[in-house]
């Protein structure tokens, strides 16, 4: 059978135009790489879509940010396309794919929703109740809802009344990184890397009570990559810096192949996160053979098997993370056997290539339908 992302299972594909709404693949965040993703691996594939990526506005200055908001309104009411894709996190994010959506369905179009936020749940629990049948309408007039993992399909089948039928569980993929390097070489730093926003959300604080316990571990450093989220637990990070030097880096917020770059050079990846959708840093870095201490949340235990390929440890438990964070960084064997299956985990199902055909597969339906 034809692999589906390569070509000859769609050739009439050439004429399909689609219009991707929501971060651009160059801007920061899980969004954008998934977006930067589906873009390199339509540019790779041998029958591409038209495929045309509009920037909503969600990231930036607040004057760029209603610029971009207001030519994505604007290309709603002209764009030559067959379907839209729409990038959807809570609050703004939502509101802005909304707005794009009635001017797009007013034309008679199809659009489809790729629901990304982490809090989604929270979000429509403190939502209005006349908000809230908006929201509804929304999701009910879409051609197709992507999630990431069975946990949001149950939030957009059970709280949003989608029918099952529609909805689609896409995991986010990434392309391959590297093959775990197994044994890991002796003379590569312990390095323990976060990358996400400084924020209490993303676990950054306990993070650093947890690493604290390890200033007897030899070797062993962490550095924070992010943008500055939050004052306050920024605060906490360039204390840390201050006073243990060497051991604790603060890299800032990085372009995204600077990013990757720091994530190459990594021993393990922490995240514990409070709240997730499927992060596209935990993937990214299984692809290249670095085990993970993150948390249960969202759909990450449909990718992290805990003592497997990973740890997971609960949301906000200090000890749970320093201890798992300690075996791994003492036991090279451990981290290596990780590092292996972290890779297997990626190669059996979270690739690009995997994600970019699923996500085809709606544009080709949802075109088809009109």
């Amino acid at each position: 059978m034809p692999d589906p992302s390569t070509g000859p299972a769609h050739p009439a594909d050439p004429a399909l135009r689609v219009l991707s709404v929501g971060p651009t693949g160059s801007q920061p965040g899980g969004m954008a790489s998934v977006v930067a993703e589906l873009e390199t691996q339509n540019g790779l594939d041998a029958v591409p879509v038209r495929l045309r990526v509009v920037d909503s506005g969600g990231i930036g200055p607040a004057p760029r940010r209603a610029a971009n908001f207001a030519h994505a309104l604007a290309t709603a009411g002209t764009a030559r396309a067959d379907v839209a894709h729409l990038h959807v996190a809570s609050r703004g994010s939502t509101w802005r794919k909304m707005a794009f959506a009635r001017v797009w369905a007013a034309r008679g179009l199809p659009y489809g929703i790729h629901l990304h936020g982490a809090g989604y749940r929270d979000f429509l629990r403190t939502t209005s109740p006349a908000l809230r049948r908006r929201i509804e309408r929304f999701y009910a007039r879409a051609a197709y809802v992507v999630v990431l993992g069975n946990p949001w399909a149950r939030v957009v089948t059970e709280e949003l009344g989608v029918p099952a039928e529609r909805v689609r569980v896409v995991h986010n993929g990434v392309a391959d990184g590297a093959p775990p390097v197994t044994p890991w070489p002796a003379d590569h730093p312990k390095r323990v890397v976060l990358l996400g926003r400084i924020d209490e959300g993303k676990g950054v604080p306990e993070l650093l009570r947890a690493f604290e316990r390890l200033d007897d571990l030899p070797g062993a450093e962490l550095v924070l990559a992010g943008p500055p989220a939050d004052p306050r637990v920024v605060a906490l990070v360039e204390e840390a810096t201050r006073t243990r030097p060497g051991r604790i880096t603060y890299a800032g917020s990085l372009p995204r192949a600077e990013a990757q770059e720091l994530l190459r050079t990594a021993y393990l990846l922490a995240l514990p996160s409070h709240a997730e959708g499927l992060p596209m840093v935990v993937i990214e870095a299984m692809s290249r053979g670095i085990p993970a201490v993150t948390t249960p949340v969202g759909a990450m235990e449909e990718l992290v098997t805990h003592g497997a390929n990973g740890f997971l440890v609960p949301p906000g438990d200090v000890d749970a993370l320093a201890g798992h964070l300690e075996r791994l960084l003492r036991d090279p064997g451990l981290r290596d056997g990780m590092a292996r299956a972290a890779y297997d985990t990626w190669a059996a199902g979270f690739d690009a290539r995997t994600m970019y055909a699923a996500i085809r597969a709606c544009w080709r339906e949802a075109a088809g339908a009109q």
